[in-house]
């Protein structure tokens, strides 16, 4: 590999260097800026992408500083290895604030053979907009993590920026990727959690945090997405760092496939090959369909084994999707069913025909916000559909049950319903949730002893707190101490219901949690509600249902 040289002309001397086999890669790398800086054109602000450049190198080791007249400018320091990369932030950052400078400093080192050591560094002349963000990221001083200001500015390309600047990609020596870094250190624990909140918020991305207080992703579906996305932003410099090289692990002929139990297959090799062939080969990790991939990891489902010989052509195929999506032979084989229910969906007869989460979030959901309602059919005379109304700022949310319930439940088109097909099996939940209606009075919803057995995942609890639940704090103030004790309560209004119905509530609620609820007076419905009354029973239950709410980052 050879070297060459290219100048630049900078507030300090000319320098920079290009690897001449990097000149595509680079190019590329430019042009993305390019169509990038066309973008941002339109945003009503012409401060969105400049913010989301610099949360990127606050977020790494960006600093804020203040002048010897306590006026504020940004300050950011590359390794001389980068300078490529340096040149290229200070360039883009240039064209949002002109009087950004680009340098060379030496800092005396004992350790080195010459000395000293050396850096690049881009400083800002004091400006409005540093003296603007020290006030969020410096509010006691030194430097923290300001959640309105991430969550409002992070963008695939700050992803990729702080990826360049704090991120490593492990990879084995056979080319499988391990694991991707992104190191966090200067971070609280607390403020660590913030950022796995935000890039869930905004990607959908469920990291890990380990013993060093970094952020760690080491499944091949996230590393593979996450590098994916990054990629265009990724400065030639920094190339080794999306280095994604299909590993082709060779499917055995006579396997074990794992799929939901409402999956029923009378002639499991038959019937599977043919789907691996129908479907398999279109199977693509989108940003339409990361979400869903991700999060059902997050599901207890039961399932069922089959023992099957898969022909040489779909091993090959499995073999090639498994390289490049980094999904599990089952995932690929039950998308391949879900993409075929969804040109053609199974009739639901009973909840067996629903996996174990789809079963507990429907259940939730008619406890909670749902309802069951008689419509008219041509064919099968009256029937029973789901339908459920909602508030418009509620949409993500129900966004993500429709992506739970897929293809059972729809938006319709004011935005603002959920609707189902009538089924036999709406009609079967409809006569067990609701009493007979007494001519010209309404409708009365139970909680049915035998649909309550059925509440036996995390799912159900979830959903009913998510569709009809609040995190409530209450206040209380001692004047002889001068303090205020402030205690927080989870509440489920489900006021709708007998007392002797939640009573029976309470007792499945406790097959899923140790989070003790009680019974609580109020004046409207039926007289009580749910609530918990200590500080140790509210984290326990939201501690229980997290591995459902990271599911659904709008409730978070």
């Amino acid at each position: 590999m050879t070297i060459g040289t290219l100048k630049y002309s900078t507030h300090s001397r000319s320098y920079g260097f290009l690897l001449e086999d990097g000149k595509a890669a680079k190019e590329q790398y430019n042009a993305n800026c390019k169509n990038s800086y066309l973008k941002i054109i339109s945003l009503p602000s012409s401060n969105e992408k400049l913010n989301s450049l610099l949360c990127a190198l606050l977020l790494s080791s960006g600093r804020i500083m203040s002048s010897a007249t306590n006026h504020k400018y940004f300050r950011f320091t590359f390794n001389t290895k980068h300078s490529e990369w340096a040149h290229s932030c200070y360039q883009q950052l240039q064209s949002h604030i002109p009087d950004f400078l680009i340098k060379k400093e030496q800092t005396t080192d004992t350790r080195s053979k010459s000395g000293f050591t050396e850096r690049v560094v881009i400083e800002s002349a004091p400006c409005a907009t540093a003296e603007a963000l020290y006030s969020a990221w410096y509010q006691n001083v030194s430097k923290g993590m300001p959640l309105e200001f991430v969550e409002q500015h992070m963008t695939a390309q700050t992803l990729a920026w702080w990826y360049q600047e704090c991120g490593h990609l492990k990879v084995k020596e056979n080319g499988t990727l391990e694991k991707l870094i992104l190191s966090t250190e200067q971070w609280t624990e607390d403020e660590l959690r913030l950022l796995q909140y935000v890039v869930n918020i905004k990607f959908n991305f469920l990291f890990a945090i380990d013993g060093q207080r970094r952020l760690i992703l080491y499944d091949q579906l996230q590393i593979k997405y996450f590098l994916g996305m990054v990629a265009p932003w990724i400065h030639p410099v920094f190339s080794y760092k999306i280095k994604n090289v299909e590993v082709r692990k060779p499917v055995a002929k006579r396997t074990t496939i794992r799929l939901p139990k409402q999956i029923s297959i009378p002639s499991p090799t038959d019937e599977i090959n043919q789907m691996i062939q129908q479907y398999a080969s279109s199977i693509r990790v989108t940003t339409e369909n990361f979400q869903r991939f991700n999060y059902a990891r997050q599901e207890n489902n039961e399932s069922k084994r089959y023992q099957v010989s898969l022909t040489e052509e779909n091993r090959d195929i499995l073999c090639s999707v498994q390289a490049a999506t980094g999904l599990t032979l089952g995932e690929i084989v039950q998308e391949c069913f879900h993409q075929q229910n969804c040109i053609s969906p199974r009739p639901l007869n009973t909840l067996d025909d629903l996996s174990t989460t789809q079963q507990n979030i429907m259940l939730g959901s008619i406890i909670g916000d749902g309802t069951l309602r008689h419509t008219p059919s041509k064919s099968m005379g009256i029937r029973s559909n789901y339908h459920e109304h909602f508030s418009i700022n509620q949409h993500e949310y129900r966004a993500w049950k429709v992506m739970k319930l897929h293809p059972y439940l729809v938006f319709k088109r004011e935005g603002t319903v959920i609707d189902s097909k009538v089924d036999n099996l709406w009609s079967t939940l409809q006569s067990d949730f609701y009493a007979e209606k007494v001519k010209d009075e309404r409708r009365i919803k139970r909680l049915p002893a035998n649909q309550l057995t059925n509440l036996n995942d995390l799912h159900s609890i979830a959903t009913v707190y998510m569709d009809d639940g609040s995190l409530m704090l209450t206040t209380r103030v001692n004047d002889n101490n001068k303090k205020i004790y402030i205690t927080p309560h989870i509440a489920l209004y489900l006021q709708n219901f007998t007392y002797e119905e939640l009573e029976c509530f309470i007792v499945q609620i406790k097959s899923l949690t140790l989070a003790e609820f009680t019974l609580t007076k109020r004046p409207d419905g039926n007289g009580y509600y749910l609530r918990t009354n200590r500080t140790a029973d509210t984290l326990l239950f939201l501690q229980d249902i997290q591995p459902v709410t990271i599911t659904c980052p709008a409730m978070q």
